[in-house]
């Protein structure tokens, strides 16, 4: 048992490349040596006249950096834990651009990737049709960004499409680079610790009340995070209950990361074959429901639930009875009355959320009706009675990119999603196949939603953005491995 435990941990351990340099011991250790006493005087002395959190954000990034650029995959895992647990955080040093984590992350996944394509023959792009569904809505988003260039773009506007873009491309990394099913399971294993620590940090955060959550997240504020409304509020209105945001700023984009990976850890701990261990899936359940109802996002909740009947209809359909006994339980009992209250406000639209969302729906089929081909891009609307910005993804890029965008993104969704479908029926009694099945769930999960929220396609949230198409990259890494040229 010992050796088996031994054998699943080193299961999750980064297969990197060995680095063999062959220098003179008495020199090799002079240079150690050097290297080491002028980093530690670099970091003791820029702790002194910065303060212990610059020095080690400084030493965390030095490391992360020389284990980048070791493999793309490392890289991704970088774009994760950026995702996950700082996701609007930047590097307080200024060089023309403020650059976030996400987009330093991003970019060295992507660079190093490039580099190994032209410097190593046996790597390939792979080259199907969903890789090309996805090249061409890029290019239907550059054409109508473009397109709508006089419409209010400011240079924050350029800097979210660059980071949008990016989070995109991230998706083409994880495909291209996930050759084994270990390499996917590892992959899932490092998005479910990422989004379980942000969903401690959130519980925690969120039971030491108002008072803890303002003096914490207010220590992030010179590193890009807002200075205003740091403590979220049911309608912004602080004499209803507190939402629950961990380090992601908004609850709503929170609980959508949430909902997501929780249904992934559902079906990680109910699968069939063993893909990741009991004691990675079962606290990860635990933090992110918890984390997940304290959102108080009824999207969030809907969409869990979606993809929940996914799995459940697909594969555990002995479920449906120990989870409509528990759902009676808890109604008779009037276990998380308040959640359900909400979600009945939001269901019967008596809340002024909900109201409001109904207006941006409307003022977005405005729009939508008189730019119907290309939208408006990425900017404001051309017309003063109208304002862009709906909360679903669905009507967000018909509004950006128009009908044509809309309809190339649910061509490309449908493709990559009957891919997945494809690839778990053949392989449906294997773990290849049970992870595939919670890739579909995590996505129908995601696509669910969308219908409620629009941070899947926000260029203001490209983390979200990563994250959505992360799950599309593993599940076409499945469906249509990469294959090196032997």
């Amino acid at each position: 048992m010992a050796e088996r435990a031994v054998r699943d941990r080193r299961a999750f351990l980064p297969a990197f490349p060995r680095v063999s340099v062959s220098l003179p011991r008495p020199l090799a250790a002079v240079l150690v040596a050097l290297a080491t006493v002028v980093g530690a005087g670099a970091i003791g002395w820029l702790s002194v006249a910065q303060g212990p959190i610059p020095a080690t954000a400084i030493l965390a990034g030095l490391v992360a950096a020389v284990v980048v650029s070791s493999d793309p995959r490392a890289g991704v895992w970088a774009v994760v834990a950026v995702m996950t647990l700082l996701p609007f955080a930047v590097i307080p040093v200024r060089v023309g651009l403020t650059l976030t984590l996400f987009e330093a992350a991003a970019i060295g996944a992507l660079g190093v990737w490039g580099l190994r394509l032209l410097l190593r023959r046996d790597e390939r792009i792979v080259s199907t049709a969903p890789a090309a569904l996805i090249v061409l809505l890029l290019a239907l988003t550059l054409f109508a960004f473009l397109l709508g260039i006089h419409h209010a773009y400011t240079s924050q506007t350029f800097h979210d499409y660059g980071k949008f873009v990016l989070a995109v491309l991230v998706g083409f990394v994880v495909w291209n680079t996930t050759y084994t099913l270990a390499d996917a399971r590892r992959l899932t294993a490092v998005l479910l610790l990422g989004a379980s620590a942000a969903a401690a940090i959130g519980l925690a955060l969120y039971a030491g009340g108002p008072g803890l959550t303002l003096r914490v997240l207010s220590r992030l504020i010179p590193y890009g995070y807002p200075s205003d409304r740091i403590v979220r509020y049911i309608e912004d209105d602080p004499a209803r209950p507190m939402r629950l945001i961990s380090t992601s700023v908004d609850p709503n984009s929170f609980g959508g990361l949430l909902a997501v990976t929780f249904v992934l850890a559902v079906a990680m701990a109910i699968a069939r074959q063993r893909l990741l261990p009991r004691w990675l899936t079962v606290p990860a359940i635990g933090l992110l429901g918890a984390a997940l109802l304290l959102t108080l996002s009824r999207g969030a909740w809907v969409g869990a639930a979606a993809g929940l009947a996914v799995l459940t209809v697909l594969r555990y359909r002995w479920l449906i009875l120990p989870g409509g006994l528990l759902a009676a339980a808890a109604l008779l009992l009037g276990i998380g009355a308040s959640f359900i209250h909400r979600l009945y406000l939001g269901l019967t639209l008596q809340d002024a959320a909900t109201r409001l969302r109904l207006m941006e729906y409307r003022n977005a089929l405005a729009i939508i009706r008189a730019h119907p081909v290309f939208g408006v891009g990425f900017g404001e609307a051309p017309s003063i009675t109208l304002q862009t910005g709906v909360s679903s993804i669905y009507l967000t890029i018909a509004e950006r990119t128009g009908l044509l965008g809309l309809g190339v993104f649910l061509i490309t969704v449908g493709a990559i999603a009957l891919a997945g479908l494809r690839c778990w029926r053949r392989q449906r009694e294997t773990a290849a196949g049970d992870l595939t099945l919670g890739l579909l769930a995590a996505l129908a999960t995601a696509l669910t939603v969308g219908v409620f929220d629009h941070y899947f396609f926000n260029i203001s949230f490209p983390h979200m953005v990563a994250l959505f198409w992360l799950v599309c990259g593993l599940l076409l890494a499945l469906a249509y491995p990469p294959k090196r040229v032997r």
